[in-house]
C-alpha cells in the first residue's frame, strides 16, 4: 500500500515538474530572447533550464528521502506504535537509491523537451512577445 502511494506521488511529482518547465518556457519568453540577444548559444540556454529543473527535482528528492527516512525512523522507534516491541530500524539504500534513480531520470526526461523548446525560441520573436 506504501509503495503504491510513493509510486502514483513520483509520477504525478514527475508530471507537475514537466508541466512545470513548459509553463516556464512560456512565461519566460522575452526573458529567453534577451539572453539570446546579448550572446547566450542555444545549448547554454537549454542547459540553465535543464540545470533549473534538475535542482529543484534534486531537492525535492533528497527532502522526500530525509523526511520520510526520519518518519519511518520516529514511528519504528515509538512504543505507542510498536506496542513496546523493540524493532531494529533497517533502512533498504539499495531499493532507495534505485527509486531515486528511476525519479531523478523520469523527472530529467521530462525537463528535456522544454529545455529544447526554449533553447529554439528565435530571437526576434521572443523579444517581441507580450
Amino acid at each position: 500500500l506504501f509503495q503504491g502511494f510513493m509510486s502514483l506521488g513520483l509520477i504525478v511529482g514527475v508530471a507537475a515538474l514537466g508541466v512545470i518547465a513548459f509553463r516556464t518556457v512560456t512565461e519566460r519568453r522575452q526573458q529567453i530572447g534577451m539572453l539570446r540577444a546579448i550572446g547566450y548559444s542555444r545549448k547554454l540556454i537549454a542547459f540553465s533550464f535543464f540545470l533549473e529543473s534538475s535542482f529543484i527535482a534534486l531537492t525535492g528528492i533528497i527532502l522526500g528521502v530525509s523526511l520520510g527516512a526520519a518518519l519511518g525512523y520516529n514511528l519504528m522507534t515509538s512504543p505507542d506504535f510498536t506496542d513496546g516491541t523493540d524493532i531494529d530500524v533497517v533502512i533498504p539504500w539499495t531499493r532507495v537509491l534505485i527509486v531515486v534513480g528511476i525519479a531523478y531520470l523520469a523527472s530529467a526526461i521530462m525537463t528535456i523537451l522544454p529545455a529544447r523548446s526554449a533553447s529554439k525560441v528565435p530571437v526576434a520573436e521572443a523579444l517581441r512577445y507580450e
